[in-house]
């Protein structure tokens, strides 16, 4: 009887899928290797067109003024143009969503001011977190606010206004940007401190608040440096005392609050940037390096200087500390002072 040749076992079907129909775990991750080389590549030619930096505010207010002249100084070393876009509204809310959501490229940046670190205790229900959705970049620079009256009010001193408030409590106005703006927060944290007695009068825009103070609608105002200066240098507003931790060489005569007694209501504001969530590294280092030494170049420090700014560089982890500290700083101000957004 003849012996039937063996039979070879057959290959189990799975460990070679049939041509062109690899399973679909390996198709994603083959994409998603590929996106990233791309992404890779692209950071690493970055910048190849524009920019555009997104300022919160309407032009003319101090975080713009000091966002176009970071932005003039750092294009040549990026080799690029940066375009300065206003968008204006909600407290800075509007400016912020708007750079979350776009591609993190680092194409479209948001010039970052305290509302980064203010906006999450007054806005618990915004569509974004700040936190997560946006990327710190680098610090720019720190700007002081300053304790104003009119000239009518005949307070020389914070000790004398104080006093006048007390003796007339609620009839002096407290003019700010807008309910949780800078300036109210400002306003606000020295009220804490003080014990002030004021009326808090909102308006739309530091500008329009600072104008309150000069036309006497309003009696006090806590308005950053470099928009206050011009006024008090004109003798239109008298400056009672700064907020920042020493005293301010454009101002020399003018006290501390921390020299008055008060050093919890040390207040300063800044100027930086942020990207999207999810930029790549390299582009971020790219622009902190751009940012640093642009900072060092004496023309533009001296016109900042001039402005009331001090160089304050930071990089994205010295930034994103500060924006963490003062979020906390912020929330229990405006826990503490009951405030609540129009």
């Amino acid at each position: 009887m003849t012996n039937a040749a063996p039979r070879t076992p057959a290959r189990a079907s799975f460990n070679r899928p049939p041509s062109g129909k690899r399973p679909r775990a390996l198709r994603w991750l083959a994409a998603l290797a590929m996106l990233a080389g791309a992404q890779a590549g692209h950071a690493a030619g970055y910048p190849d067109h524009a920019i555009t930096w997104v300022v919160p505010y309407p032009p003319g207010g101090t975080t713009d003024v000091i966002a176009r002249n970071l932005a003039q100084a750092m294009g040549p070393i990026l080799g690029q143009s940066i375009v300065v876009e206003n968008k204006a509204g909600a407290g800075g809310q509007t400016a912020m969503a708007y750079v979350a959501r776009a591609t993190p490229d680092g194409y479209t940046l948001l010039v970052s001011d305290a509302s980064v670190a203010t906006a999450p205790s007054l806005y618990p229900s915004m569509p974004f977190d700040p936190v997560k959705d946006l990327q710190a970049v680098a610090l720019f620079v720190t700007v002081p606010h300053v304790l104003l009256v009119n000239p009518a009010l005949k307070a020389n001193s914070l000790k004398e206004l104080i006093a006048l408030t007390e003796k007339e409590p609620g009839k002096i106005n407290f003019s700010s940007g807008g309910i949780g703006s800078p300036l109210h927060l400002a306003g606000e944290a020295l009220r804490l401190e003080t014990g002030l007695k004021w009326t808090h009068i909102p308006y739309k825009g530091a500008g329009p608040a600072l104008m309150a103070a000069v036309s006497g609608e309003a009696q006090v105002a806590t308005p950053s440096l470099p928009a206050a200066l011009p006024q008090v240098q004109a003798g239109k507003l008298r400056a009672l005392a700064v907020t920042s931790p020493q005293r301010i060489a454009l101002l020399p005569d003018v006290p501390t609050v921390a020299e008055l007694g008060y050093p919890k209501a040390t207040v300063f504001g800044w100027v930086g940037l942020h990207a999207p969530a999810g930029t790549p590294p390299q582009v971020l280092q790219t622009l902190d390096a751009a940012a640093r030494k642009a900072l060092q170049d004496p023309a533009l420090m001296e016109r900042l200087k001039g402005q009331g700014a001090e160089n304050a560089y930071r990089d994205s982890a010295g930034y994103g500390k500060l924006v963490t500290e003062e979020a906390a700083r912020w929330k229990r101000v405006v826990q503490e002072a009951g405030i609540k957004p129009e």
